[in-house]
C-alpha cells in the first residue's frame, strides 16, 4: 500500500513539472510584451504652420537622462521613486524616437523640407543648428506627463551671431498610468508643443542670395563644443497644454 502511495506522489510531481514546461512553451502564464512609439503631429491644418521661408535647420542627436535611456517605459511614483513595467517597452531607443518625431514635427510646423538630423553622410546646408538636452520626459507622480529641456539654436551665415536658448517646461493632461498607450500619446502631445515653442523663436526668413553653409565647415562636432555653456537650470512656472 505504501509503495502504491509513493508511486502516486512521483507521478503527480512529474505531471506538475510537465504541465509547467508545456505552459512555458505555449507562453501561458507569462505577460504579453507591448511595444510603443512616439508619434508625430497629424497633418497640419489651415493656418497651423508657422512659416520660416528658406530657413534650414539641422538637429543634433538629443541628450536624455540615464534613467530614461532604457527600453522600459518609466514613470514616477514619488519625488525619489521611479517605476518601470518590464512588459511595456519602447520599440526604439528613446533618443532616436525623440529625434525622429522632432524632425517630422519641425518640418511640418515650418512647412519646410530642409530640416535634417545630424550627423549626415553628406554635407548639407543649414542656417541653424539645434541642440536639445532633455531633463524630464515621463509621467509625474501626479499622473501628468512632464517635459523639461534645455535647448539652443546657433546660427550660421546670415545668422552667424544669432544664438537663441531657453529652458522649457511643459506639463500635459492627466492620464491613467495603467493605460500605457494613452501615456505615450500624451508624451507625443507635449513633444509637439515643445517643437512649436522652438519654431516660434526661429527668425522668419533668410535674406535672398545667401550662400549655403555646409555642415562640414562647422568645426564643432559635438553639442558641448558647438554651444556656449549651458543655461542655469531655472524651471519656469509650468503651463498646461491647452
Amino acid at each position: 500500500m505504501r509503495c502504491h502511495w509513493w508511486i502516486f506522489v512521483v507521478c503527480l510531481s512529474w505531471s506538475t513539472v510537465l504541465f509547467g514546461c508545456a505552459s512555458m512553451i505555449k507562453g501561458e502564464g507569462t505577460p504579453v510584451t507591448h511595444y510603443y512609439l512616439l508619434s508625430a503631429m497629424g497633418e497640419k491644418k489651415s493656418g497651423d504652420a508657422v512659416l520660416r521661408r528658406g530657413v534650414r535647420l539641422a538637429l543634433e542627436p538629443v541628450e536624455v537622462p540615464d534613467y530614461l535611456a532604457r527600453l522600459q517605459l518609466v514613470y514616477r511614483q514619488g519625488d525619489h521613486r521611479l517605476a518601470v513595467d518590464e512588459s511595456d517597452l519602447w520599440a526604439e531607443d528613446l533618443d532616436a524616437g525623440l529625434v525622429r518625431v522632432m524632425v517630422e514635427n519641425l518640418s511640418r510646423l515650418m512647412d519646410s523640407d530642409s530640416v535634417w538630423r545630424l550627423p549626415m553622410k553628406k554635407p548639407v546646408p543649414y542656417d541653424f543648428r539645434l541642440w536639445v538636452q532633455f531633463i524630464r520626459f515621463e509621467l509625474d507622480s501626479d499622473s501628468r506627463v512632464r517635459l523639461a529641456a534645455r535647448w539652443k539654436l546657433r546660427g550660421q551665415g546670415d545668422f552667424e551671431n544669432k544664438v537663441i536658448g531657453s529652458v522649457t517646461e511643459i506639463r500635459g493632461d492627466r492620464v491613467d498610468v495603467a493605460d500605457k498607450e494613452a501615456y505615450v500619446a500624451a508624451l507625443s502631445v507635449v513633444l509637439e508643443e515643445f517643437c512649436r515653442r522652438i519654431v516660434a523663436q526661429i527668425p522668419n526668413e533668410r535674406r535672398e542670395g545667401d550662400a549655403p553653409i555646409t555642415g562640414s565647415g562647422d568645426k564643432a562636432a559635438s553639442p558641448v563644443a558647438t554651444m556656449p555653456a549651458p543655461l542655469p537650470l531655472t524651471i519656469p512656472r509650468p503651463r498646461p497644454v491647452s
